[in-house]
């Protein structure tokens, strides 16, 4: 189903199902940005208050808040001027390569309040970013893997059920390695991290990307 679809279906159903229909979708296909959006939006609004809160406590994400931020087209012509190996000129490789466009994020729609909406709008953008810094690939385990380091970074609910359920879609040998070495690795790399929805992604674009992970101790990706 198409995100265009999942708008004129949410439209039509009682709201109340609207959570429930995103939930199980976001379960089955994480990879769907749209899916998982809508799921926190419409059960995990307690997170984003919390999530609004540690932005308050915090210098960076007072700026970010005053500011309000888009990473959209522009953004992304900035990241390719950027030199070869920094951040931005690997966010600018990662965005060409999987045919990625910035704005073909779905906007959100059922999260009330002017800062909760960039809240959770700034969690939704910086994930393309975050694939980069964490050095995760577009595959099922490397999702699984961006999705438990958001969850322990944000506390939002699909991203738990994405990574606990969609897990059923591997083989054998795949969960096993997802258990024994990929949600470890991630839980690590995000306990690492500093606080990610804090974090004014765009003024590191100019830095090397060996530098950012050195700094946040992030060690590669674990595939095999």
């Amino acid at each position: 189903m198409s995100a265009k679809a999942i708008s004129r279906t949410s439209k039509l159903l009682p709201r109340v199902l609207v959570p429930i229909v995103s939930a199980l979708g976001s379960i089955v296909q994480p990879e769907r940005a749209d899916l998982v959006g809508i799921s926190n939006e419409t059960i995990g609004y307690v997170t984003y208050e919390k999530l609004l809160a540690q932005m308050k406590s915090t210098a960076q994400g007072r700026e970010l808040l005053r500011r309000k931020p888009r990473i959209a087209e522009d953004t992304l012509l900035l990241a390719k001027s950027c030199s070869p190996g920094t951040l931005g000129k690997m966010y600018a490789e990662f965005m060409e390569i999987n045919g990625f466009h910035p704005e073909e994020r779905p906007p959100v729609r059922f999260t009330d309040g002017e800062q909760l909406m960039f809240v959770a709008t700034r969690a939704r953008e910086i994930h393309d970013i975050l694939h980069v810094v964490f050095d995760c690939p577009t595959n099922l385990k490397g999702e699984l893997a961006l999705k438990a380091i958001e969850f322990v970074q944000y506390g939002l609910p699909a991203h738990w059920a994405s990574t606990y359920f969609a897990a059923s879609r591997l083989s054998i040998a795949e969960r096993t390695l997802l258990e024994g070495r990929i949600l470890p690795w991630a839980i690590r790399a995000a306990g690492r991290a500093p606080n990610l929805i804090c974090y004014d992604f765009e003024r590191l674009f100019d830095v090397q990307i060996t530098q950012v992970r050195a700094k946040w101790q992030i060690n590669h990706f674990q595939t095999s």
